[in-house]
């Protein structure tokens, strides 16, 4: 089978996209983290109606204010840390996906790959949990093309996965 190879660079997008993916994917962590800001919430109307206005509206904007900024500071991260990125060139080959950029090339076998989502504008190749290869299907010449590359992607993962169980 012939290698399917994408160049691209990051956008905004892309990233704003990668953090929210992100935050969806540890579900756990943010259902924890939704919690707490609900009880810093409710904690807060508790202060108000017991006219302790002062830690009431601590309280409350604590919890209106922190998931936001928690966002965005990921996003900061992310963004910085992938300004440094120049082209990208992708390619998948039959023994893993190859990720060519100005740091260097990497060879990822498909055994070492924790998971592939595809959504509607990128395909996340997850190294970790918080850590992906992302590639934006805008990158392709033609929506057929970034179908082909998803659905080869998908199937190597899977069939590697199933050689190692």
């Amino acid at each position: 089978m012939a290698d399917l190879t994408v160049s691209y660079q990051y956008t905004r997008e892309d990233i704003m996209n990668f953090v929210l993916d992100t935050f969806s994917f540890e579900k756990v962590r943010c259902t924890l983290f939704l919690i707490f800001n609900l009880a810093s919430f409710i904690i807060g109307v508790v202060f108000f109606c017991m006219h302790n206005i002062p830690l009431g509206c601590l309280f409350v904007a604590f919890s209106i204010m922190v998931f936001p900024l928690i966002l965005f500071l990921t996003y900061i991260t992310v963004r910085n840390s992938l300004r440094v990125l120049s082209s990208v060139v992708c390619t998948l080959k039959d023994d893993g996906v190859n990720f060519i950029s100005n740091f260097g090339d990497t060879l990822i076998p498909f055994k070492d790959i924790n998971d592939v989502k595809v959504t509607e504008a990128l395909i996340f190749i997850y190294i970790s949990k918080n850590s992906a290869l992302v590639v934006p299907k805008r990158a392709f010449r033609d929506s057929t093309k970034a179908i082909d590359f998803a659905a080869r992607l998908v199937d190597r993962f899977n069939k590697s996965k199933t050689k190692v169980n």
